[in-house]
């Protein structure tokens, strides 16, 4: 079984029409190769201007987590480590990569939101290479893959997630104003099948006055993005989504991954054993959270014999889904 850990992410993506390229690794790394490892990791791990070694960051400082040799391995390219693709579930076109991405997700669209708000259980899938990942996330978007699409990102990611967007605080113009939480920070407590149950509280909320959008964890503002790195997103957002995403690389036969979404137990098996997003909301333009008719979820499931998801409601809960999936089945192949 792959080792992996489960961290805090978020994601800025600003898309623009691009031209999709393929490329080559080799098994042994070069004496070049490792030269550029080496300067990458200077470029992202700026020298500290003082060591700390307490759970609060001193006044006017931040906690970051420093990038490694080993997570500009894992990623495609060291160009472009922290790097994600366009999400392809608001967007169809017929281009050929051997990256595929899964979904099991809901999305509220045509509107004009001002955020989302949402309760994410924490599993930890397994996944199958260092070059794959699993995720649970929001997402809040506007534009269109033609004319530019931008959509602000967070949620917990199990290890690594081509050219746009970028994740944590090697997004420029995120400001982190939060000395507690570190994003990108490994997750240390996680729901078990049968047992005990965890989740967090995530919300992405525009101030109508100052423009900012800003993410909250739990009740503790993180930090904002400036509407003026995400023009899409300058008066409000088009859709909200909630749910489940797989990356994997197409393998020789057409082979499907047994990378795991969520719990790695599809929707139907409910509590305790499925994964769950509840509560979910929408935030409407004078700020107040609106929980959506179930109804009126559109979902989207690429796969459905590999990764699913229910759609429900209740009194406690209020709007929710389960999702997930094994991945490679009997019936996923």
């Amino acid at each position: 079984m792959m080792l992996h850990q489960i961290v805090i992410f978020l994601l800025l993506c600003v898309t623009v029409p691009f031209v999709v390229g393929t490329l080559a690794g080799k098994s042994t790394l070069s004496d070049r190769y490792e030269q550029k490892i080496e300067i990458r990791l200077k470029q992202l791990n700026k020298p500290a201007v003082k060591s700390v070694h307490v759970c609060e960051c001193p006044e006017n400082t931040i906690p970051i987590r420093r990038t490694t040799r080993d997570d500009l391995l894992r990623s495609d390219s060291i160009e472009n480590y922290g790097r994600k693709s366009p999400p392809t579930i608001f967007h169809h076109d017929g281009a050929q990569t051997q990256e595929v991405h899964e979904h099991a997700c809901v999305q509220v669209d045509h509107g004009r939101f001002h955020g989302s708000k949402s309760r994410i259980s924490i599993w930890k899938p397994n996944v199958l290479t260092t070059r794959e990942f699993s995720l649970a996330q929001t997402w809040v978007v506007n534009g269109e893959r033609v004319t530019g699409l931008n959509t602000l990102e967070s949620g917990w990611q199990s290890d690594t997630y081509g050219e746009t967007g970028c994740y944590n605080l090697d997004c420029p113009g995120f400001v982190q104003v939060n000395r507690d939480i570190s994003l990108g920070a490994a997750l240390n407590t996680f729901s078990t099948y049968n047992g005990d149950q965890y989740d967090f509280e995530l919300t992405i909320q525009k101030d109508p006055y100052t423009g900012l959008w800003w993410l909250i964890f739990e009740t503790q503002l993180v930090g904002y993005w400036p509407s003026s790195i995400v023009p899409k997103l300058a008066h409000s957002a088009r859709k909200i989504a909630w749910g489940g995403e797989i990356v994997y690389y197409a393998r020789g036969g057409g082979t499907h991954t047994h990378t795991q979404m969520g719990s790695g137990h599809f929707a139907e098996n409910g509590f305790k054993k499925a994964a769950y997003i509840n509560n979910l909301k929408f935030i409407n333009t004078y700020n107040n959270p609106i929980s959506p008719f179930p109804q009126s979820l559109e979902a989207t499931v690429t796969r459905p014999e590999c990764y699913n998801l229910r759609i429900g409601s209740s009194q406690r809960w209020g709007t929710y889904i389960f999702y997930g999936g094994p991945g490679r089945n009997p019936q996923c192949l």
